[in-house]
């Protein structure tokens, strides 16, 4: 199974592993997991961002079996992907062969190439996608185990946030974005409160950024509320409602 799937699912529901007692650095995810782009990283920086991210992705045009696998093992135990540049059914029968933990494809992928067991599932989708086709992915045929939003952004704007959080609220699945640039503490409270669970931030990212980020990530976990959806209220024995709220209802993290 995918290693970087399970993280998401385990973010999205708030879940850790039942076995035993003890807490360790496996259990305790943070509250928005980091996706270093390594396409334009050496071997060198590739163990370096191994130690500050959740996981790692490479272009799809830009590798090849040999480097794959050198950054594979430069990252160590971090889950390494693959994001497809092209919808071609050739380019994502091979990302799937070099054995990526995931991999990232849009709406225009053949179905056939991707509907196989192995590499988590990440579909990339538009922020301009019809609320309709958002929602109607929830229904798919397909394992999907998370959505990035694709498309990068100098600044947080109040636009974006506010696709954020309608895409949080149409899915039920992991929703992801990228990220160009740093971000304040602020606004990273913002787009967890809206319903983001990670961040993919891109090409070139400076390295020691990422410290720093993951340093305010984790500050989330006292800091900040996120607004959870409930579901309809349903019948119980005796003519009583359950209470799952229709409205959103806010989880302390």
């Amino acid at each position: 199974m995918s290693k970087f799937a399970e993280k998401l699912r385990r973010t999205y529901t708030g879940s850790t592993p039942s076995m035993g007692f003890r807490k360790s650095a496996e259990t305790e995810l943070p509250p928005l997991l980091l996706i270093a782009n390594l396409t334009k990283a050496n071997v060198t920086e590739a163990k370096v961002l191994a130690g500050e991210v959740d996981a790692a992705i490479v272009n799809s045009g830009d590798i090849n079996a040999k480097s794959f696998g050198q950054l594979a093992k430069a990252s160590g135990d971090i889950p390494l992907g693959i994001f497809l540049e092209s919808d071609a059914k050739s380019e994502t029968v091979k990302s799937f062969e070099l054995g990526s933990d995931f991999v990232v494809f849009g709406l225009r992928t053949p179905l056939e190439a991707v509907n196989k067991e192995g590499p988590g599932k990440i579909l990339k989708i538009d922020p301009s996608l019809d609320q309709g086709l958002a929602r109607a992915i929830n229904a798919l045929p397909l394992q999907v185990d998370g959505v990035l939003v694709n498309g990068e952004e100098s600044l947080i704007t109040i636009e974006r946030l506010l696709i954020y959080r309608r895409f949080a609220e149409l899915l039920d699945k992991p929703l992801l974005i990228t990220l160009g640039s740093s971000v304040t503490s602020d606004e990273l409270k913002s787009l967890y409160e809206a319903g983001v669970n990670g961040l993919m931030l891109s090409e070139g990212f400076p390295v020691e950024a990422f410290a720093e980020l993951k340093k305010t990530i984790a500050g989330l976990s006292k800091t900040a509320k996120r607004r959870i959806k409930g579901t309809a209220l349903l019948p119980r024995l005796g003519g009583q409602l359950e209470a799952e709220t229709e409205e959103e209802e806010e989880e302390e993290v």
